[in-house]
């Protein structure tokens, strides 16, 4: 759309809620011609989160500040919040300025998709807070070029990724389901673990183990099967941490595995106590790690999730 017919007339201040998430599955299927490796993986999300608050200011059109607190800031031009809204305001015609105030919880290089959470939470913001909002089809372009995991953390919920993950097929919720997070206090390089596991790779493969998953994806019996990632092997040798934090979870009994190319991993428990009791043992135990109880997140609870009440209490979006 043309950006110039987006205008503010009064500063507007929003607090937005930046969901992560889990790969309950993810199956490398082979190398690409591009250089990426060609994966099948089900997204979920999870009530872990940062929190941004955004607010406009009409006199100083195009004007970007970010302000970071929590775990390992990195410069605003590096950070995917920050170009996020760089690329929203050059796509509607630098209609007013923004200033960003990121609080962070989700720890970075920990395959829970903070910084993409942080990016899609800002276009999704942005978009509410504009009197004429850009629309789904130009968030969802500016979404593809920040990251493969940013075009599915603007819907959410359960998710089939192709492709890098970023071709994605929503799926129908299931019912909230328990969990521990475990993230060793490191992150890996997602480079370096592809790496690794794909110097067995050859050939573009048919997605088997994906398929075997999603057959057993029933809402209607409020399961979920057994994660499963083809990355852990490659993770687990790079950082035995990984393998320890899982081994873990599974004795404390959880159903595990590892999300994105590491390091955190996961155990799905059967209701809250026991997810809440695992993660006191895990983190009595593993001090130096960060461990979260917490749930999945369905897709219908997004919306009304995302939004937080203004915690200056001053000037909100309608």
């Amino acid at each position: 759309m043309n950006g110039s017919a987006v205008t503010a007339s009064a500063p507007r201040q929003l607090a937005v809620r930046a969901f992560g998430k889990l790969n309950l599955a993810l199956e490398l299927l082979g190398p690409r011609p591009d250089g990426f490796t060609e994966i099948a993986t089900v997204f979920q999300t999870i009530d872990l989160f940062d929190t941004i608050v955004l607010r406009t200011d009409p006199g100083s059109p195009g004007a970007l500040t970010l302000e970071t607190a929590g775990p390992e800031p990195c410069a605003p031009a590096d950070n995917l919040a920050w170009r996020a809204a760089r690329g929203w305001l050059e796509r509607a015609g630098d209609p007013f300025g923004v200033a960003l105030r990121l609080t962070k919880e989700l720890p970075a290089g920990a395959g829970l998709g903070g910084g993409s959470a942080d990016a899609a939470a800002v276009l999704w913001a942005l978009d509410r807070v504009a009197p004429v909002p850009l629309g789904a089809g130009a968030l969802a372009d500016l979404a593809a070029g920040l990251g493969a995991d940013v075009p599915y953390l603007l819907e959410g919920g359960l998710a089939l990724g192709t492709g890098r993950g970023d071709r994605i097929e929503p799926l129908d919720d299931l019912p909230p389901q328990a969990i521990v997070v475990a993230w060793p206090g490191f992150g890996l390089s997602t480079a370096a673990v592809y790496r690794r596991a794909r110097a067995g790779l050859t050939a573009t493969g048919d997605a088997s183990k994906m398929r075997r998953f999603l057959s057993r994806l029933k809402p209607s019996e409020n399961a979920i099967p057994a994660p499963f990632n083809d990355l852990y092997p490659a993770a687990a040798e790079l950082a035995p941490a990984v393998q320890r934090l899982a081994g873990r979870l599974s004795a404390l009994g959880g159903r595990g595995g590892m999300t994105g190319s590491g390091s955190a991993v996961f155990g799905l428990f059967p209701d809250g106590p026991a997810a809440a009791e695992a993660a006191r043992r895990l983190q009595d135990e593993e001090p130096g790690a960060w461990v979260r109880a917490a749930r999945t997140l369905p897709r219908r609870e997004l919306a009304a999730r995302r939004l937080v009440e203004d915690p200056e209490g001053r000037i909100t979006a309608p």
